[in-house]
């Protein structure tokens, strides 16, 4: 995977530097734009049904599900978010979809236990009408969800 995250971090850097962090749909359409062009097989808005106790509530957008291919071995959820720090209610969300996926009955979907938050931080600050732009750009981590359990793999700031 971490071939898969390098490329993701590049991508992500040329992102910010190109359109900053205008707004999620725009960073999702640039991502998807760079994923094609980096021949990484994916799926963009795709709908993930949500259980509780066993029970379908409804469904939510998942912004990616990247597919296996080089050294990332399985299916991945991808969330972009746009704020000045990854949060516990991003965490949640990732972590709901993850909990959720092996009860989907989509081929696919079932097979998903890891998700990775990208994080365009919203930081710029202006000085003497100066753009000072922060070094660290986004933030990403990458969370598996395994027999019940969920764990922090990677996380790059």
């Amino acid at each position: 995977m971490q071939k898969f995250i390098n490329k993701i971090k590049v991508v992500s850097e040329k992102i910010y530097d190109e359109i900053g962090y205008i707004n999620e749909t725009l960073l999702q359409t640039a991502l998807s734009i760079e994923l094609d062009k980096l021949k990484i097989p994916h799926l963009r808005e795709t709908s993930i049904q949500i259980y509780y106790d066993g029970h379908p509530l409804g469904f939510l957008e998942l912004d990616f599900v990247v597919s296996p291919h080089d050294d990332l071995k399985e299916y991945l959820i991808i969330e972009m978010k746009l704020a000045s720090k990854i949060d516990d209610t991003s965490r949640q969300q990732l972590k709901t979809q993850l909990r959720s996926a092996p009860l989907n009955n989509h081929e696919i979907i079932k097979k998903i236990t890891q998700g990775m938050l990208i994080n365009f931080k919203k930081s710029e600050k202006y000085k003497d009408g100066v753009n000072e732009i922060p070094e660290e750009k986004f933030d990403i981590e990458v969370w598996e969800y395994k027999k019940s359990k969920f764990k922090l793999k990677w996380v790059i700031w």
